[in-house]
């Protein structure tokens, strides 16, 4: 963006197809000054950049309002129940009239004129309204094609379907509206979650202020069943915080200081004190709801078939109801073609179902940012994965420990952290750890050595302690015992690493470390198993017997070791250039290079990682594995529905075309047929949102 420019997002009420969007566009897009405009209708939002030399932003939102619809601020809803309130009085009203038009209730040839004219002009001023500024701004709409019959009804003296085929259409545009609010109602409850207002802690003193001014590094008290306002770490305070809205995991989650916490989870026990880290547009919620609206406007392929269709559309419908007068000399059967025809519902027809599909996943945690992914995910017959910190926890935890010579686990287990306290290495950390949840109080070492690529050396108790490799106790001169030497094998083979523990020449111990395989992984694997996909592939820069004993905990079969990251990039590219349909899952940053090659890329336990919720198509908000075959899932239902509500859209046209251009349908039936498809189209694509 260049100087001279400024961008505005405005949130504008009345749009509720992709026609509204593109016909937003191209008026705003003609007003001196505004370089370039987005409107993304599933979002009900404009994004506009423009000069504030040339035009001002009170321009912009008038430019917006010439065109049928309302700028509306931020979060307010009064104004939008008012105007829902009113469109039903007026469906009433004109509901009414028709039925005294149509039943001649007054008793008169007048009277059956008045009601009948009253009911044209309440629901027709609307209609033609619209059509009016639709045709000045070059867009052929519904709204068009009704406007066009009803007034051709008009003209040949047929008051009341000119009034039925305008009744119609306002239920029609009253559906599509709940249609879209329906299908926004899973964005708007994540909205909804962030709190107005926090407390803070400033000069000593517990001051309430609202959200929008807390600023990182804040202290922010959160007291028990409150949602958390920002962002942090707990300094202060321990609790169970429910995290659904951000993870979407059922359980409330244990948090201690020191632990990051979520704008909009609830602490649900202790009070809490949080230094805010992030805050506003940069909280993981805030991320969430932006990559959901992107997502709501990202076109699926599968969407070019709609564009394809409308672009033929209106020319097709104009030519037919021509064609149509010109051979039967039936002016009716003309305006018939003409009201039954609905591009709409084309139109609408994957929109409407990425909004439901994206929503549905944001609550479970899954973020798919866009028609794209949700299409590439219905069509993917192969998943590729890591092992570390994707199949496996990513951190080495104590499986086993042996004890020998009289000693106890505790014992052993002491006896390594004592030795191990001071050391940085990745195992020591996990003996460390293993102590501390066994509660064991971790003894000083008198003497502290590390022998690189060994182990340790350390004086306990008065004693020569030596922790490590095979390697080390040899050169110590101890020797294994068969017993010893066969349990150390046994857990190798298993791809556990396995450490000896010696003190005065004897071997007292064994303690086997391993990268842990995540306990929802093989109930996972099995389900996408079950869902057709039988290519199951994991890619690892582990070495090959770790490899293996990890695949067979899992039951994947085929498994690459040794792997350098453009290696595991060569072999996506090598399944792709086969024709598979790729999905990799990985952690989001060192799998970054592969996660892009793939048809999809599946990053894995993301929240609060700006990085990984960036390079990813699909982000899993925690690392459960079970959130995988779910996407799957989402997606091949979601493109399922496109297909259907394409195929409804499409098929109803046609046949409604033919039975009005055959005179089957008067233009008052047409009226009726023409908001039928919406109401399926409706009913189809709400199966997503439950």
């Amino acid at each position: 963006m260049s100087n001279n420019e400024t961008t505005c997002e405005l949130n504008i009420a009345g749009m509720d197809c992709a026609s509204c969007a593109g016909k937003i566009e191209k008026g705003l897009k003609s007003i001196n000054g505004v370089k370039d405009v987005s409107v993304n209708f599933g979002a009900g939002k404009a994004k506009v950049s423009f000069n504030p030399a040339s035009v001002n932003l009170e321009k912009i939102k008038k430019g917006i309002e010439s065109l049928g619809y309302k700028v509306k601020e931020k979060d307010k809803k009064d104004e939008e129940g008012v105007n829902s309130r009113l469109d039903i009085i007026r469906m009433i009203t004109v509901g009414i009239l028709i039925i005294i038009g149509w039943g001649d209730l007054i008793g008169s040839i007048r009277g059956y004129n008045i009601a009948s004219t009253a009911a044209m002009l309440i629901a027709g001023y609307p209609l033609v309204k619209k059509a009016v500024i639709d045709i000045k701004v070059k867009a052929i709409t519904a709204d068009v094609f009704m406007a066009l019959g009803a007034v051709a009804a008009a003209a040949i003296g047929d008051f009341l379907a000119s009034a039925v085929i305008a009744f119609f259409m306002l239920i029609a545009e009253y559906l599509d509206k709940l249609t879209m609010d329906k299908a926004r109602k899973a964005l708007d409850e994540l909205i909804k979650l962030s709190p107005k207002s926090a407390r803070i802690v400033k000069d000593g003193m517990e001051i309430e202020i609202a959200i929008e001014e807390i600023k990182k590094g804040d202290i922010v008290i959160v007291r028990p069943g409150e949602r958390i306002p920002v962002d942090g770490r707990i300094v202060e305070g321990s609790s169970f915080v429910n995290q659904a809205t951000i993870t979407g995991e059922s359980m409330p989650v244990e948090k201690k200081i020191g632990n990051e916490v979520y704008s909009a989870t609830i602490n649900e026990a202790g009070l809490l004190k949080i230094k805010a880290t992030h805050v506003g547009n940069d909280t993981t919620l805030a991320k969430i709801i932006h990559l959901v609206e992107e997502a709501e406007s990202a076109k699926a392929p599968v969407q070019k078939i709609a564009d394809k269709f409308a672009a033929y559309f209106t020319p097709a419908i104009l030519i037919i109801a021509g064609l149509t007068f010109l051979i039967s000399w039936n002016i009716t059967y003309a305006i018939a073609v003409i009201v039954v025809a609905c591009p709409c519902t084309v139109a609408v027809a994957t929109p409407l179902a990425v909004v439901a599909g994206t929503g549905k996943a944001a609550r479970k945690g899954i973020i798919i940012k866009g028609g794209l992914y949700l299409e590439a995910l219905a069509k993917i017959d192969t998943v590729v994965m890591d092992k570390t910190g994707t199949i496996t926890i990513g951190e080495p935890r104590i499986t086993d420990i042996k004890a020998f010579a009289e000693h106890n686990e505790d014992e052993i287990l002491t006896m390594a952290a004592a030795v191990e306290r001071y050391s940085e290495h990745p195992l020591s950390k996990a003996i460390i750890k293993k102590a501390e949840e066994q509660g064991l109080q971790i003894p000083e070492p008198e003497e502290f050595q590390v022998i690189p690529g060994r182990g340790v050396r350390a004086r306990y108790n008065g004693t020569s302690v030596l922790l490590g490799s095979r390697e080390l106790l040899k050169e110590g001169r101890i020797n294994l015992s068969h017993e010893i030497e066969n349990y150390m094998k046994a857990r190798e083979k298993e791809g556990k690493t396995a450490l000896l523990i010696a003190h005065d020449s004897d071997v007292c111990g064994v303690i086997a470390v391993a990268d842990v395989v995540r306990k929802e992984s093989v109930e996972a694997i099995t389900e996408i198993r079950e869902a057709g996909i039988k290519d199951i592939i994991m890619l690892t820069g582990d070495n090959w017997r770790t490899a293996r004993a990890i695949a067979n905990q899992v039951g994947i079969e085929n498994v690459e070791a040794e792997l350098m990251p453009d290696d595991k990039v060569k072999k996506i590219q090598e399944l792709l250039s086969k024709g598979k349909k790729v999905a990799m899952v990985g952690d989001g940053i060192n799998d970054a290079p592969a996660l892009a090659m793939a048809d999809v890329g599946i990053a894995m336990g993301v929240a609060g990682t700006d990085v990984a919720i960036e390079a990813a198509d699909v982000a899993l908000m925690r690392d459960d594995w079970r959130q995988i075959p779910e996407a799957i899932k989402i997606g091949r239902k979601t493109f399922s529905v496109i297909k259907q509500n394409l195929a409804i859209g499409i098929l109803f046209n046609i046949i409604g075309v033919s039975l009005a251009a055959t005179g089957i349908l008067t233009p008052a039936m047409a009226a009726v047929a023409h908001v039928l498809p919406d109401v399926v189209v409706f009913a189809n694509s709400a199966r997503l949102i439950r």
